[in-house]
């Protein structure tokens, strides 16, 4: 994870890059931007504030060698001498503009920056940053006269939200580093594989998050559509539960721990594993380390609520992964003809 609370702005470019489909062009400014400390100040939390809790790392990629790779290029010849910087933007909005082929990309104004003094993993090193604002979002200004004070609508960029951008960080260790943030994810391939040209660097980070996905897509698509809600989640719940009790998982430890005693069951998800990974072109690791920030961010985005068509919901906490068991059991009233869910407890919380 990157550390920037003692990171600088040192430079700044800002181009515009128009839409192909509207048949318009680029922008180029003629000299850098002149930098205020107050304009620094909001454009470091602007910039970098998406990139904060970052997990996932990416590396640059080409289809024939890496060295082809533009934006790769540019920043070692920026990271080698930084007088190149503003000569080098020019480059960078014109690639971005050479890639704006989809009709629905917007166009944009691009910042491209330069940053001292940031920290990836503990490693004090330099950064290229570049940003593209798409919306423009409407403010209130004021006007003073002699006798009143006039409501005028403006329309400017909102520094609340950035649209897209990328940090690509130069270390000694691992060479160029790239974090990468798409709020307008409207293309998918436009920003990640056109643009940047990239490919995730195969860490702990993205171990534990492929490994995490597999998990909640073979809930949903396997127990989901055999069993019942409460299995589905009793799945999750049990996949985190293990991951937060080890620090590494070996992928055989895993099933006999999850499939205790169910075989057929271990052989659907190494079976669906195979299937996931061929349709998804990912390669997930048999042993990896335990990512904790990926596990933490995870678990927020996992579906723990059961629905029920009687407008009543249950929501699991993963606090206790084994409450589900203890306290939730479910069963079918003949009389009624529906089915139920009894849940234990000593008070209302």
């Amino acid at each position: 994870m990157i550390n920037v609370e003692s990171t600088q702005l040192g430079q700044l470019a800002i181009h515009r890059v128009g839409s192909k489909h509207n048949e318009e062009g680029v922008f180029i400014s003629e000299e850098p931007t002149e930098l205020t400390e107050e304009l620094k100040e909001i454009l470091n939390d602007y910039f970098l504030k998406p990139f904060v809790k970052a997990t996932e790392k990416f590396q640059f990629v080409h289809e024939v060698e890496v060295e082809y790779n533009i934006l790769k290029d540019i920043s070692e010849k920026v990271f080698q001498n930084e007088e190149l910087f503003f000569e080098e933007s020019e480059k960078i909005v014109k690639h971005l503009f050479d890639q704006s082929n989809h009709p629905h990309i917007k166009a944009g104004d691009l910042f491209v920056a330069y940053f001292d003094e940031m920290y990836l993993d503990g490693e004090l090193l330099n950064a290229i940053g570049i940003f593209k604002s798409e919306r423009k979002d409407s403010f209130l200004q004021l006007s003073k006269s002699e006798t009143q004070l006039q409501l005028l609508s403006e329309e400017g960029i909102s520094v609340k939200k950035l649209d897209k951008g990328c940090l690509i960080l130069n270390s000694s260790e691992k060479g160029l580093v790239v974090l990468t943030v798409d709020n307008n994810n409207y293309d998918a391939n436009y920003w990640k594989k056109d643009f940047l040209s990239i490919d995730y660097i195969k860490d702990e980070n993205y171990e534990t998050k492929a490994y995490m996905d597999l998990c909640k897509s073979f809930a949903k698509d396997v127990i989901g559509n055999n069993e019942t809600k409460k299995e589905e989640i009793d799945f999750i719940t049990q996949s985190v539960k293990f991951f937060e009790e080890n620090e590494h998982v070996e992928t055989e430890k895993f099933n006999d721990s999850l499939f205790d005693g169910v075989e057929e069951m271990k052989e659907d998800f190494v079976d669906y594993k195979k299937a996931y990974e061929s349709e998804y072109e990912v390669q997930i690791s048999d042993s990896f380390d335990i990512s904790q920030p990926v596990l933490q961010r995870e678990k927020k985005t996992i579906a723990n609520t059961i629905k029920l068509d009687t407008n009543i919901q249950l929501k699991m906490n993963f606090t206790d992964a084994d409450s589900i068991h203890k306290f939730v059991e479910q069963g079918y009233d003949s009389e009624k003809g529906m089915h139920f869910y009894k849940v234990f407890y000593n008070k209302e919380v």
